[in-house]
């Protein structure tokens, strides 16, 4: 049977993970930014695509060197975006290897499955992403169009503030807003919840109190809203210094619109509390690759 080497390519960033019996031992991230702008415009941008195509070509070219076949998915700024299409057939042409746009429905169970997988522990999954979110049960899922990328977006917009640090409250209040506007969720029942995705991985490791990440302190950690609260008013009070600290050098001015996100994400599934986890739509993805679906 054929390893592969599974592709992320979503709104903040491109991940990138080689298969080594079944798992990923190690998860990279490159920060590119792809849905950068897309709630303005509706596009992706020129910048980030060219920035995007560069990484995705390196990759390529590391895999097959390995040995690997690329697997690689795009999920919320590609679908969405006007140009997606033709983003994901430029990435073919020059990166030599297919991108399989997910729905949001896919999406939200590749990261289920990936996070909870059979019998797991947690009924529920929530995953913050760059330009969506996914709530997901074993019976139901749904997405929506609230990431950190794209919320900055439209809090800066609402506010005219020029960054995150800039009418804080009123950008929290602006994200919160919209969320309420586009999020229903009558039929979703949660009663033990694992969060997945960069926001909620990096805000445990900062409630852990790590300099340097470690999925075994991080998937051993709760998130609690009131934490999160806390998480808030911490990094708003470090302003600048936000790009010093190392796990947030590459999310120091999404970070705060991505724990808005989740502070009021939980409230609207009315928890306190919430595990995590290192494995999200990637293993998931994997598995139905290896199984040919």
């Amino acid at each position: 049977m054929s390893d592969f080497a599974v592709i992320d390519i979503g709104s903040n960033s491109i991940r990138y993970a080689e298969e080594r019996n079944g798992r990923f031992p190690i998860k990279e991230v490159y920060t590119t930014r792809l849905g950068l702008g897309l709630s303005e415009t509706g596009r992706l941008a020129e910048k980030t695509v060219e920035k995007s195509l560069v990484v995705l070509r390196a990759l390529g070219r590391r895999a097959r060197a390995a040995g690997y076949i690329p697997a690689a998915y795009a999920t919320s700024a590609v679908r969405d975006a006007e140009n997606g299409r033709d983003f994901a057939a430029l990435t073919e042409t020059e990166c030599g290897f297919p991108v399989r746009i997910l729905t949001g429905e896919e999406e939200a169970r590749f990261a289920f499955n990936g996070a909870v997988g059979e019998g797991g522990a947690f009924d529920a999954m929530l995953d913050i992403g760059g330009a969506s979110m996914q709530v997901v049960t074993k019976d139901a899922g749904v997405s929506f169009r609230a990431g950190c990328v794209r919320c900055g977006d439209i809090a800066r917009k609402a506010t005219g503030a020029p960054d995150c640090d800039t009418d804080r409250l009123a950008q929290q209040k602006a994200v919160t807003d919209y969320m309420d506007g586009i999020i229903d969720l009558p039929d979703i029942k949660v009663k033990s919840l694992v969060g997945v995705g960069g926001t909620i991985t990096t805000l445990a490791a900062l409630e852990a109190g790590l300099t340097e990440f470690s999925a075994e302190a991080v998937e051993s950690t709760a998130l609690t809203r009131e934490g999160v609260s806390r998480l808030i008013e911490r990094l708003a009070a470090m302003g600048e210094r936000r790009r010093e600290h190392p796990l947030l050098i590459k999310r120091h001015d999404v970070i705060l619109y991505g724990a808005y996100i989740l502070h009021h994400a939980m409230e609207l599934l009315g928890v306190n509390a919430l595990g995590v986890s290192c494995k999200d739509g990637m293993e998931g993805f994997l598995e139905t690759v290896k199984n040919g679906r």
